[in-house]
């Protein structure tokens, strides 16, 4: 292969991976995902928006919340494992929504991460 073809072919494959890249990381209704909180504090803010069923890639029932970060219009796809007790602090909190919340973090593995919610 020449140069220029190494080139264009090289372009055309980045581009291609750059925009299945986004695509994987925007949720169901187009936003993109919150990503994982910072082991401490947190502060997001939930917005009053009936949290819509994201299974993750193995099934595993999941619920996708609609949050804020403060200081920042982007709205964000928040998902939450059904069985969690996050879950249902959540659920507790929606119905005060929008409401800024405090959410705590401790742990770092799949295995051993715990949040407390709190209001702001």
């Amino acid at each position: 292969m020449k140069a220029n073809e190494l080139e264009e072919f090289s372009a055309k494959e980045l581009d291609r991976l750059s925009r299945e890249r986004e695509e994987a990381i925007k949720a169901k209704g187009g936003l993109p995902y919150l990503g994982s909180l910072a082991v401490g504090e947190s502060r997001i803010l939930l917005m009053p928006k009936v949290p819509l069923d994201n299974p993750d890639k193995d099934g595993r029932p999941r619920k996708q919340f609609v949050v804020k970060k403060p200081n920042d219009e982007q709205e964000y796809a928040w998902t939450v494992n059904i069985k969690s007790p996050l879950y249902r602090d959540l659920l507790g909190f929606l119905i005060k929504a929008p409401i800024m919340l405090r959410v705590i973090r401790t742990g770092e593995g799949r295995t051993d991460t715990r949040y407390t919610v709190k209001v702001a």
